[in-house]
């Protein structure tokens, strides 16, 4: 918490000058056994100083992720590193800290909490509801599978300090959605989306669990028959909102009360809904102080009062009509003022009001419609004098605020609270709860926050993990990036670099990541450069729609001399994609989905040609063929191992294949296999070579999911395994780590953006 490293660095200094009773000596500060170097290592621990020192380093390495593609789905598709610093090409629109779906965040600005004082807790999935445990700690609910990576299933109990309660489990299920809950003594209610607990059938939408251990408390149970989405009480009773028809026998739609003290459902309480369902409900008091229970939903309805009602604690329907004209989501109450957020444009029968709308307490006249959220709320929320807010909007009261934004109450102004999330929030929206100390805990179905625009290129600073300030602009998806000293070789689909018409391909200098002037002009179709390599004195890149560079006739292959970036006469004139390109010896092996090279129409997917004209050499084969695309190829020793869509070359293959050098022939039976396609191979000295794609199981193993680890000295794979949720589509080693890239969000049971830092032993 942003106190604690405060706290530290006083109390430290105040103890060297208590116990010392002056401050360390210089000379002592880089002995180990002195308390100079005790204290000058925690001072170096807490303030993340890495210059130059005697004393102990720490790795304060927070790896960002990549968020929310340009097309598609977000992905980081190539790697490489200059000095100390990562990049990434890929196809995203930000870059942000991995945090998972729940965030601390500091009230005064949105920032969150550093990792390094609050760790993150890595929720992998969706995170609904939230309330304190009155302690310092939270339980969450969700559609959510794992925490700081250990299996918990929908429900959780985060401690003080942002640990999981390792002590609180329940049952394991995936398809259980948690969306409510409520505490009362020792016990914990729990309502949501699921027709069983632990695969007893009879407790379905509404439970009842011991809140220090996770158990179930069999002996509630009301049988309702539909989710529930919301649960508030008043101390005597629970007030329970959902879609349910049934509930205990009795038909109440949507809206019933159970009262503790008799432990069942009061048939007296009915307030005849007839429509719709219930999302949110509100305990709170009209204009003269009565309790009431504001209810709203999707086309929730008492009729004539639809999308929006109150009732008093015995059923009974109120007055209180805002005649809202679409969805409400979430309603909050602040002195004699209701919000109500959702997704609608007027109240009160015409007025214009557009996603939150403030009314009063007695009649539900409109008071405020001016809030100008340019998209749908999803969920509100109010903390003592503050209104949170979250939804699909990027603008509110013309303020820009990315999905999260918060008004001061009462003057209803936008203050400085801007988390920045990556992309919008919908229903369930997201869960705001205070966790004291300026901090704020909140929920959703993001995976990131606080994040930092970068348009598919970015560069990471080593040490932090996080990008760097003045790197360009690209409009569309890199595919392949290659470093050669101080020039790098940037491939894609783009069209645009920092406001420069470059298609495809782009040279940047270093170390300021500007464009060369000498950059190749290539031209063509919808262009992508899928692949680039290179020998002592040859760029090579292949891709698709291409059809010439710098002028000159070259279908989907190029080259050009490093020394003056000059196009060669390489020119292999593929008929179609080029996926693959790799440097061997005198050859360059091309894979992809062509059907034709040299002009021929008879060479199809893989072919070695000559490194001066780009003839095709009958290398591996002038009439065998894979017989479909070839996506990925990587030398191995004296052999290479290529990877695609293809199930035979000539014989039975599956999706992996490697080529002997030295017998010029596939080896048959091939030592490797997948389920589904390879998307990416790439190999390291120690042996190791990457295989990622989408398959789940490789050869035989269902233990690779989507990457598996080959060590060609061991002949084996290795055991380890990363859990990752989506194909590797990158990788690069520096300094002992691997960087690995690709489309999961999730790897070691732990949330992240597509990129993650690992010494394969996790």
């Amino acid at each position: 918490m942003p106190w604690f490293r405060t706290t530290l660095i006083t109390y430290c200094l105040f103890s060297g000058i208590l116990f010392q009773c002056k401050p360390p000596e210089l000379s002592n500060a880089c002995d180990a056994k002195t308390d100079a170097f005790l204290l000058g290592s925690i001072i170096r621990y807490v303030t993340g100083d890495r210059s130059p020192s005697c004393l102990p380093s720490f790795d304060f390495q927070d790896l960002w992720g990549v968020f929310r593609g340009t097309s598609g789905f977000q992905s980081a598709n190539a790697i490489t590193s200059y000095n100390e610093q990562i990049i990434i090409g890929g196809n995203f629109q930000y870059l942000g800290p991995s945090t998972g779906n729940v965030v601390y965040l500091e009230t005064a600005n949105g920032n969150i909490l550093p990792n390094r004082y609050c760790p993150y807790l890595k929720v992998s999935g969706a995170t609904y509801t939230a309330i304190s445990d009155g302690s310092g700690g939270f339980y969450i609910g969700g559609a959510f599978y794992s925490i700081q990576g250990e299996d918990r299933s929908s429900i959780a109990h985060i401690l003080p300090g942002c640990q999981l309660d390792r002590n609180f489990k329940t049952p394991v299920d995936d398809t259980r959605e948690v969306r409510a809950f409520l505490l009362r003594g020792d016990t914990m209610y729990v309502g949501g989306n699921f027709t069983n607990w632990d695969g007893n059938t009879n407790y379905r939408h509404l439970i009842r669990l011991n809140r220090y251990t996770g158990a179930l408390e069999p002996d509630f149970n009301l049988q309702v028959d539909d989710a529930v989405f919301d649960l508030e009480s008043d101390l005597d009773a629970m007030y329970i909102c959902g879609s349910f028809g049934n509930i205990s026998g009795l038909s109440r739609r949507n809206l019933a009360k159970y009262h503790f003290a008799s432990g069942s459902v009061l048939s007296s309480f009915n307030p005849g809904v007839d429509g719709g369902f219930c999302l949110d409900i509100h305990y709170g008091t009209d204009v003269a102080g009565s309790p009431n229970i504001y209810a709203v939903g999707d086309g929730l309805s008492i009729s004539p009062r639809v999308n929006a009602f109150s009732v008093y604690p015995d059923g009974t329907v109120t007055v209180w009509t805002p005649n809202v004209n679409s969805n409400v989501r979430s309603v909050q109450q602040y002195g004699n003022t209701i919000y109500l957020g959702g997704q609608f444009t007027t109240v009160n029968g015409a007025t214009p009001a557009t996603n939150l709308v403030s009314v009063n307490n007695n009649t539900g006249t409109a008071i405020a419609t001016n809030y100008a959220v340019n998209g749908e709320v999803a969920s509100l929320q109010i903390i003592e004098n503050t209104l949170y807010i979250s939804g699909s909007f990027t603008s509110i009261k013309s303020v820009p605020r990315n999905y999260v934004a918060a008004l001061d109450l009462p003057s209803e102004e936008v203050n400085a609270f801007d988390p920045k999330y990556d992309n919008t929030i919908s229903n369930p929206g997201s869960r705001f709860v205070p966790a004291g100390n300026g901090v704020v805990l909140v929920t959703s179905d993001r995976s990131t926050v606080n994040v930092t625009a970068r348009s598919n290129f970015a560069v990471i600073d080593e040490y932090t993990g996080k990008p760097i300030e003045g790197t360009p602009y690209f409009d569309m998806p890199i595919k392949s990036l290659l470093r050669i000293d101080n020039s790098l070789f940037v491939g894609g689909s783009f069209t645009n670099v920092q406001g420069q018409s470059k298609n495809a391909f782009v040279v940047l200098d270093l170390p300021h990541y500007t464009i060369n002037a000498r950059s190749p002009t290539v031209a063509g179709g919808t262009m992508e450069v899928r692949s680039i390599t290179n020998d002592e004195t040859q760029i090579y890149a292949v891709g698709n729609a291409i059809t010439t560079v710098n002028g000159a006739s070259r279908n989907n292959a190029f080259s050009f001399n490093i020394s003056d970036l000059s196009l060669t006469n390489w020119n292999p004139n593929l008929n179609g994609a080029g996926n693959s390109v790799l440097s061997v010896n005198d050859l360059v092996f091309i894979g992809g989905a062509f059907l034709g090279i040299n002009g021929d129409g008879t060479t199809f997917r893989y072919q070695a040609v000559d490194k001066s004209s780009g003839t095709k050499r009958q290398v591996p084969s002038g009439s065998v063929f894979p017989n479909a695309a070839v996506n990925t190829q990587t030398l191995v020793g004296d052999k290479i191992f290529l990877g695609g869509e293809f199930i035979s070359i000539g014989t039975g293959y599956s999706y992996l294949a490697i080529y002997n050098l030295t017998t010029q022939s596939f080896e048959s039976p091939s030592l490797l296999s997948a389920d589904n396609i390879v998307k990416y191979i790439a190999s390291y000295p120690d042996g190791n070579v990457f295989i990622g794609g989408d398959f789940t199981v490789l050869n035989g193993s269902a233990n690779d999911n989507k990457f598996g680890v080959y060590n060609a000295n061991l002949n084996a794979f290795s055991p380890w395994n990363a859990g990752m949720n989506d194909a590797v589509l990158s990788s690069h080693f520096k300094n002992g780590k691997y960087y690995l890239g690709g489309l999961f969000q999730n790897a070691f049971k732990r949330n992240f953006g597509g990129l993650v830092r690992s010494s394969l032993n996790e």
